[in-house]
């Protein structure tokens, strides 16, 4: 709190974390770490995707991988998983390919970008079921955004936030990430209705066009060090 109030200015990564620093010091802003326009966005028909979802980042159970997985051993349509990243828990990874739905899951490990972009154009959704702890529910997953960047409707816990994020910009659904049926029926649900699935694709992303984009959060970073030059100069 002491340094805090001398800075010129405070960056936080998320509206939450900014109001926290805006009780210490007004120069406070939140630079939110959205996707590049287009870095993502294949474009893919939508009659050549393949049934499968993706998962992509960090595996760990706080993120809920237990019930994802699970979750393809209640799914009625033959839909796959296609999980990209590495497990942060060994023994977690262990566990979770003794798990009956891990016979759906495509595991491709951790890709580079244009390994990503390929997935995600190959998918009809991407999920982010992370469990409700108070790291969780007010943070702004970047995989989130992604998805919608790549025009794939994004299955997502039923935070606040969250759901002011998807149902805001209507492209996704929202499920109880506790709960492997809640992301069966979602994951269903989407593989049986290819049209909803599509339209709700490209309303995330055109949000991310109009507003979750980092060529917006460029020009708040920008304007605060050309403020920064003045004061230096003066």
């Amino acid at each position: 709190r002491f340094a805090c109030k001398k800075l010129d200015y405070i960056f936080a990564a998320t509206p939450f974390i900014r109001d926290k620093f805006l009780k210490i010091n007004s120069a406070s802003l939140d630079i939110n770490n959205f996707p590049m326009i287009g870095e993502l966005d294949a474009a893919l028909p939508w009659d050549k995707k393949n049934n499968e979802i993706c998962y992509v980042g960090g595996i760990a159970s706080i993120r809920g991988i237990a019930e994802v997985v699970e979750a393809f051993a209640h799914t009625t349509e033959k839909v796959r998983l296609n999980l990209v990243g590495r497990f942060s828990e060994s023994d977690v990874e262990q566990r979770v390919k003794k798990l009956s739905g891990w016979s759906s899951v495509n595991q491709l490990g951790q890709l580079e970008r244009a390994g990503v972009k390929d997935v995600l154009s190959k998918s009809l959704a991407g999920l982010v079921t992370f469990h409700p702890l108070p790291n969780h529910v007010d943070a702004q997953p970047n995989k989130m955004f992604e998805y919608m960047s790549a025009g794939i409707p994004v299955i997502a816990s039923d935070f606040p936030l969250w759901r002011q994020i998807i149902d805001g910009s209507n492209c996704g659904v929202l499920v109880d990430p506790m709960n492997p049926q809640s992301i069966a029926m979602a994951i269903d649900s989407l593989a049986r209705d290819p049209e909803r699935a599509k339209a709700l694709g490209e309303n995330g992303r055109a949000a991310v066009n109009a507003k979750y984009n980092w060529d917006i959060e460029s020009k708040k970073l920008l304007a605060c060090y050309a403020q920064l030059s003045i004061k230096v100069k003066k």
